[in-house]
């Protein structure tokens, strides 16, 4: 299975040892009989933004006619939920009895003698080895039976619970810094609110325009799956944007050739705003960046036209709920959320002359600096996480 040498009592197993697999399903929705019940409902893009080991429910309910018109299945409390596509390692644990979509393999252990939370953070710490066990051309998927083949060290109960309370106190430390950023993110929506008007209403009635009238161009990423290489032009997808900044730690990389043949069609450059819009969608950021690099069809690339926005007042605009909910009406595709160009280009947001927006960056800015500072820190504590779990998991951490 893993050739690697284990303290006594340590073994490895396989997820399908250590409990049963059930995946979930989507109910009709063209019923709406079948949702706005009592029965919690998570779908994979309810963790994108979830900061707790534990979820008591998503976005939507299911109900009982629901439940019983699909495949999905009452889970039990304790469950541990890990999303197999769209993206692939998202893991949480049911607070409570709950159902899934179609986006999770979700566990049910068979022993007292394995902790959920364990489990929990040994997924969480080994997402790369799941993406081994997956496949697909549009989207990586691990199946039901290759998830049960994902092999787990599985150490004494009481070794278990030394390594989830040392876990726990590291993942509550990224939290408050979380906390921190999002606090910092409420100020900078209330200079917005205080400079420009809640959106919704417009109460200083700016022209309202689509977002296609301010941009030169809306396109997406290739359609296709690249020949990825050991090496070469980062090439990026939505995963990369999920964290509220343009991540380049975990990228794959692409050929010299084909990034300039992809690049006819769509070239992202520097000031351009990338805009997830399949499986997570709806982050926007900014390429603040010099590097060449391609996306994949997940994420858009909008050209914003500067004589008639401020990129940066653009950034921001689409990450607000009035845009969000505008993308959470016109979402498509079951189980997998997908936003389509022409709807993105339909969405509507406020202008202000762009004098009004320029001063409104400077304020950004300003506290964008401060946020760089949070940023290192948070790096370090997230180094020091990812240090703890590799320790966690051969051994090392517990004497």
């Amino acid at each position: 299975m893993v050739d690697r040498k284990l303290p006594a009592g340590w073994e490895w197993r396989k997820l399908g040892d250590i409990g049963k697999i059930f995946s979930g399903s989507t109910p009709s929705t063209r019923d709406n009989a079948n949702f706005d019940g009592n029965i919690p409902w998570i779908t994979p893009a309810d963790l994108s933004t979830h900061d707790s080991i534990y979820i008591e429910r998503g976005k939507r309910n299911l109900s009982e006619k629901g439940l019983n018109s699909s495949s999905a299945t009452l889970l039990p409390k304790d469950t541990v939920l890990f999303s197999s596509r769209a993206p692939v390692g998202y893991v949480a644990i049911a607070a409570n009895p709950l159902a899934t979509n179609q986006g999770f393999k979700n566990l049910i252990l068979n022993s007292n003698e394995i902790l959920p939370e364990y489990v929990y953070y040994y997924l969480k710490a080994n997402k790369k080895l799941a993406e081994k066990y997956a496949s697909g051309t549009t989207f990586l998927e691990v199946s039901a039976s290759r998830f049960t083949k994902i092999p787990i060290v599985i150490p004494p109960l009481e070794t278990q619970r030394k390594i989830v309370a040392i876990l726990d106190k590291a993942e509550a430390t990224q939290r408050l810094r979380a906390e921190a950023d999002a606090l910092m993110q409420d100020l900078a929506q209330s200079v917005f609110q205080e400079m420009f008007g809640d959106p919704m209403t417009n109460p200083m009635e700016w022209s309202i325009v689509n977002l296609g009238m301010v941009c030169k161009k809306i396109t997406d990423g290739t359609h296709r799956k690249p020949n990825y290489i050991d090496s070469g032009i980062p090439f990026l997808s939505v995963k990369n944007l999920t964290k509220g900044h343009l991540d380049l730690t975990d990228i794959k990389f692409i050929s010299q050739k084909e990034h300039e043949e992809l690049i006819k069609r769509c070239k992202p450059e520097k000031g351009d705003i990338l805009y997830t819009k399949i499986g997570t969608y709806g982050v926007a950021e900014i390429i603040d960046i010099d590097t060449d690099f391609s996306i994949f069809v997940s994420l858009a690339l909008l050209k914003p036209d500067v004589n008639l926005i401020n990129p940066y007042y653009l950034k921001f605009i689409l990450n607000t709920p009035y845009v969000k909910g505008q993308a959470d009406k016109r979402i498509r595709g079951i189980g997998v959320p997908d936003l389509h160009l022409v709807e993105i280009k339909q969405f509507t947001i406020p202008l202000p002359p762009l004098d009004k927006q320029d001063e409104f960056v400077e304020v950004v800015n300003r506290m964008t600096a401060i946020r760089a500072h949070q940023k290192s820190s948070s790096d370090n504590l997230d180094n020091l996480f990812n240090a703890l779990t590799s320790k966690a998991f051969t051994g090392d951490l517990i004497a």
